[in-house]
């Protein structure tokens, strides 16, 4: 039950933040720090949503540098996030797959 509930907070916040960053607002890029608290909480209690967030991040590089040059104005679990997700996990499983293959 408790899992769900941060599932479903963690999908309304990344939706959100989503929906909320190309509004012409006051506040350039607001839903920015919505959509990575949403990531953050979905990466936490997601394993699925984890390993896609770190798909991503190898096959986009950009998306990567984007998330590791706002770190450091982000909160904690953020942070935390973007140390979890690390795309070089990902190219390490890949290397030793293909090391089985041969």
């Amino acid at each position: 039950m408790k899992r769900a509930f941060y599932l479903v907070i963690g999908w309304v916040l990344l939706i959100g933040g989503l929906i909320i960053t190309p509004m012409p607002i006051p506040i350039p890029l607001i839903g920015v720090v919505p959509f990575l608290v949403g990531c953050a909480i979905l990466s936490k209690h997601s394993k699925v949503f984890r390993r896609f967030l770190q798909y991503m991040r190898h096959r986009f590089e950009w998306f990567s540098k984007t998330i590791e040059s706002t770190a450091h104005r982000m909160p904690l679990m953020v942070k935390h996030m973007i140390h979890r997700t690390n795309p070089k996990a990902h190219v390490r499983r890949l290397r030793m797959r293909s090391r089985r293959k041969d």
